[in-house]
């Protein structure tokens, strides 16, 4: 196992991730949509990984709104190993799909995975 595996997998073990996104729009007649996802990905220092998302989703028009939220749980095992030089995060989901990204240290608590910047927390 290569120095920079061993330092990421200290860096990620029993940690959290975190990614959440907004959306929303209105028109002209007061109408319109909101959309929030949270993602946190679970990072056990035993390799046991959990995923979970959750969504909330509200239309609105002609004074009427209509809510929807749901959740999504998914457990695995996580592991890092390195290919062509890059650092990749591979999460094995228990029904046998996987997940791997590539992932960059980027300073205290930010984590880069794949496309997009996470935050990473101390699992309490």
């Amino acid at each position: 196992m290569s120095y920079l595996v061993n330092q990421m997998i200290n860096t990620l073990s029993n940690k959290v991730l975190r990614l959440e996104r907004a959306n929303s729009d209105r028109d002209y007649s007061g109408g319109g949509w909101y959309e929030e996802i949270k993602y946190a990905i679970y990072l056990y220092s035993d390799f046991s990984a959990l995923y979970v998302k959750e969504s909330f989703r509200s239309v609105s028009g002609g004074g009427l709104s209509l809510p929807s939220q749901s959740s999504q749980r998914d457990n695995g095992n996580w592991d890092v190993c390195e290919e062509n030089g890059k650092i990749y995060l591979e999460v094995i989901f228990d029904d046998g799909s996987r997940q791997k990204l590539e992932t960059e240290n980027l300073g205290t608590g930010i984590q880069k995975l794949g496309d997009h910047i996470w935050n990473r927390y101390l699992i309490s």
